[in-house]
């Protein structure tokens, strides 16, 4: 370990970790992280850590999220995590949490005082996204593009009144295309979602709560939309069926031959 605090700066080697452990704006206790990598480099300012950079297979992890990276560099005030950047070649970053995964050439995460509020995506991006974590895996949504910007507002958790963020909006520019499950309840199929598949140069997915409520496409948009429809019984088919051709009738037999007597 190399620390010296009248240059402001850190290195650690050696399995090098770094564990926070903050506090929230409202005093309450932060979600904390974990920081790996090869080396780690730290900034300090009045005594007090500023940013943490791990360089080389570095690895983050909150308490519901995972961010992998060949770098992340983690940006703190107040001894509360607020901006996270990640860059690499040989290891895109690759962020996951529960409902939520993005992958790119770089990324950047704004969480001011532990608050997620922004994810944005650079090179190659994609994203996933699921109602919640019963979702089988065939009815996940995905949105790819050059460049993938995540929205996210502030709810409060049924369960423990705690806030926690959830996804508003999603927004892909560059190339975009989507592929996004609709649920209808007053579908009686049964068959599961209609399924939505569109491309355009950009698309922005709006939420309402744990659904997609908007799909918008904007610069040479196609796309195909598929509903569920419902199976016929045998029954309909019987009575939609058309009557039977009358059988044709049997030609009238030859005339017999004439008679040789005369």
């Amino acid at each position: 370990m190399l620390l010296d605090q009248i240059t402001g700066f850190g290195v650690l080697v050696g399995k090098p970790s770094v564990e926070g452990r903050g506090r929230t704006t409202s005093g309450d206790s932060g979600t904390g992280y974990t920081l790996v990598g090869t080396r780690i480099e730290l900034t300090l300012a009045e005594r007090e850590i500023r940013a943490v950079k791990a360089l080389g297979r570095g690895k983050a992890t909150g308490s519901d999220w995972t961010l992998t990276a060949d770098t992340i560099e983690l940006h703190i005030a107040n001894r509360v995590l607020q901006q996270t950047f990640a860059w690499g070649d040989t290891a895109r970053p690759h962020a996951v949490s529960a409902l939520y995964t993005i992958q790119s050439d770089s990324l950047a995460i704004d969480s001011p005082g532990e608050v997620l509020t922004e994810s944005r995506a650079f090179g190659k991006a994609f994203a996933t996204a699921k109602r919640d974590s019963t979702v089988p895996a065939n009815q996940t949504d995905w949105v790819t593009g050059d460049s993938i910007t995540l929205r996210f507002v502030q709810d409060s958790d049924s369960v423990t009144k705690r806030p926690h963020s959830r996804l508003h909006e999603l927004l892909a520019r560059g190339s975009a295309r989507a592929l996004t499950h609709h649920q209808d309840k007053s579908d009686t199929t049964r068959l599961g979602p209609a399924i939505n598949y569109s491309r355009g140069q950009q698309i922005t997915l709006t939420m309402l709560r744990d659904r997609i409520e908007h799909v918008f496409v904007i610069g040479k948009a196609d796309g195909v939309h598929l509903e569920p429809r419902p199976a016929v019984e045998a029954d309909s088919v019987k009575r939609a069926a058309p009557p039977a051709p009358p059988a044709p009738r049997a030609p009238p037999p030859p005339p017999p031959p004439p008679s040789a007597v005369p």
